[in-house]
């Protein structure tokens, strides 16, 4: 499983250098990175938490999913970090307190008014 996983991140990290400047690019390198990590993460948390274990995360499922939780929660806290440090107050929008009007001429432009308008029978003079 290691080794289709790390197959798999090296395949999508030399599929996204074409498309570096891309959003698609963006994705196949995170992407990548998710199948690195997934191919040991779990062995290096179960390897520092329980050293004296061989082979622990094959032996004992317990181990493997309790390595992942850990990893896990580890990684929220790294990402809920980085999102309090790069806020910035003075750039938060304050909520408007009353909702604004909607002009007729944009009113008039989305696809239910134009399909009210176009289903009303025509007008004019009947033969």
């Amino acid at each position: 499983m290691i080794r289709l996983l790390i197959a798999l991140a090296v395949a999508l990290g030399v599929l996204s250098l074409p498309l570096h400047a891309t959003a698609a690019g963006k994705t196949l390198r995170r992407l990548a990175l998710l199948c690195f990590a997934l191919a040991f993460v779990p062995s290096l948390i179960v390897g520092l938490f329980f050293p004296a274990a061989k082979g622990a995360a094959g032996s004992h499922p317990f181990f493997a999913a309790t390595a992942l939780l850990v990893a896990m929660v580890i990684a929220y806290a790294i990402y809920r970090l980085r999102v309090w440090l790069r806020e910035d107050p003075a750039k938060k929008q304050a909520r408007l307190m009353e909702k604004t009007p909607i002009e007729q001429a944009r009113r008039q432009n989305d696809l239910l008014a134009f399909l009210n308008n176009n289903q009303q029978p025509p007008q004019g003079p009947t033969p």
